[in-house]
């Protein structure tokens, strides 16, 4: 049965990040699943700003009973329709989890990495990152993910860390470990290009 993360990224319109952060993590409190929020930290200044939640289904069938209640839900549509409100932008996003990682109680930044493989090469970069992923040490394993939408090029790793020097320190570590090399080497023959987003976990539910 396969695990899954509902993503729902939202980009606030001007001077509503944390009026939208506020309103997100409300609506999360507001449903019985294991979740969380996350806003941007040290984002490129050639990207905007954004939000993100992740929300926790166990299978196809449970996203799509969701899906059933949110569409016969007034209040709830009522609710997001004004969050939608204070947003420039909104997107809902479904990944397959391909190999589960360490996110506790205690996480406070994560690190998402977008890999574009070379056209026909995602299932084997997708491989070669699980290799990697069991290669991490017990409690600071990455999530392996691909999306159920969009560019089908694409595999993510999404980490999580207790602080801020941890995932600096982490960064340093997976470019230049020599332990990692041939996962390094692996990934950069398959790969056009790696793009990494840095966030702060505002919000955990934990069911």
């Amino acid at each position: 049965m396969p695990d899954i993360t509902l993503e729902i990224r939202r980009i606030p319109g001007p001077g509503k990040e944390f009026e939208v952060m506020e309103e997100v993590i409300k609506a999360l409190k507001n449903i019985n699943r294991t979740g969380l929020v996350t806003v941007s930290a040290m984002a490129a200044h050639s990207s905007e700003r954004d939000i993100v939640s992740g929300v926790k289904f166990e299978s196809w069938d449970e996203l799509e009973e969701v899906h059933d209640y949110l569409l016969s839900n007034k209040d709830f549509q009522s609710h997001q329709t004004s969050i939608d409100a204070l947003c420039l932008k909104t997107t809902i996003q479904a990944l397959n989890i391909l190999a589960k990682g360490d996110i506790s109680p205690n996480t406070k930044y994560m690190r998402r990495t977008f890999l574009k493989a070379k056209r026909g090469e995602s299932g084997a970069l997708a491989e070669a990152l699980i290799s990697w992923h069991d290669a991490f040490p017990s409690g600071q394993k990455p999530i392996v993910q691909r999306q159920s939408a969009g560019d089908i090029d694409l595999v993510r790793v999404t980490a999580g860390f207790n602080s801020l020097n941890s995932m600096m320190e982490s960064a340093v570590e997976v470019s230049s470990n020599p332990k990692y090399s041939k996962f390094r080497d692996q990934v950069s023959k398959l790969t056009n290009a790696i793009i990494g987003w840095n966030y702060r976990v505002v919000y955990m539910n934990q069911v």
